[in-house]
């Protein structure tokens, strides 16, 4: 079985870590697979796609539960979950567990053939312990006929199931982080997420990375 957590990982930290192997935790698998995300030429992110992987491997060179997982950014454009799901199937047989944030969830109807990504995979959604879960009415439709509360049943089916996991709240995105490190963070952030304590938000050869090759600087 493979846990996988896509995301553009601009930076990988460890609100996105923590979470993710919390939720594996949970449902019982040992490792998960960080997936970074192929990007639209047109899109920028202020960094490199070699930059970002290079980051999820220290990440994973830190901790042997955290494996790579490049296939999407080989793939022809345009680049859809669905389509990255059906390469992941043919390349291996393993059950598929696909790790997104209720966040990701209100907007699944928004994505290009959402109605197809259970054929591929188990979804695991990931709240956060004080959220207030209300999709939106299309998904909500979609969710009563696939979400299941028993976790055994991901290890016995090989695909088509939606498992909702209570995880911890973590108060940062890498959008705050990157506006922290540029020196643009907004006062009110700021009080909060400062340099200081984005030493413990990073993996230590992650933060040593971004300052050797200025990553973010404004």
């Amino acid at each position: 079985m493979k846990a996988i957590l896509g995301g553009t990982f601009n930076p990988p930290h460890k609100g996105h870590i923590f979470a993710a192997l919390k939720a594996a935790d949970e449902i019982g698998i040992t490792h998960v697979h960080l997936m970074p995300c192929k990007l639209a030429p047109h899109k920028s992110v202020g960094v490199s796609e070699t930059h970002r992987v290079k980051m999820i491997e220290l990440c994973a060179q830190t901790n042997e539960r955290l494996i790579p997982e490049l296939i999407e950014l080989s793939l022809p454009s345009p680049s859809y979950t669905v389509k990255t799901l059906r390469a992941l199937k043919e390349k291996s047989a393993d059950t598929i567990c696909f790790f997104i944030g209720a966040d990701s969830l209100y907007n699944l109807d928004k994505w290009y053939e959402w109605e197809h990504l259970l054929d591929y995979c188990h979804l695991v959604v990931m709240r956060r312990d004080d959220e207030i879960f209300s999709p939106p009415p299309a998904v909500q439709t979609w969710l009563d006929c696939h979400v299941t509360r028993e976790k055994r049943v991901i290890h016995e089916k090989p695909a088509g199931h939606v498992l909702l996991i209570d995880t911890p709240l973590y108060s940062v995105s890498s959008t705050e982080i990157r506006d922290v490190l540029s020196g643009i963070a907004k006062p009110a952030k700021a009080d909060v997420l400062n340099r200081s304590s984005i030493n413990g938000w990073l993996e230590e050869d992650v933060l040593k990375y971004i300052n050797e090759h200025q990553l973010y600087k404004s």
